[in-house]
């Protein structure tokens, strides 16, 4: 049987790892956002995209 101790330290190693692959994973989704923005702002040679995705998330420029 486990005792308290090693239950808190697997809950607290299993709360820490879940943190960090929800931080890198967040990452992961911000890069490649911002990747599609560079590469459509390249492709239309102007800032257009970048306006039009900072009106989008935030409502006004």
């Amino acid at each position: 049987m486990i005792d308290a101790a090693g239950f808190a330290l697997i809950a607290v190693v299993s709360l820490c790892f879940g943190l960090i692959v929800s931080f890198q994973i967040a990452h992961i989704h911000y890069c490649r956002m911002l990747i599609t923005l560079a590469r459509r702002s390249v492709a239309s040679g102007s800032l257009a995209p970048i306006f039009a995705e900072l009106e989008r998330l935030t409502g006004s420029l």
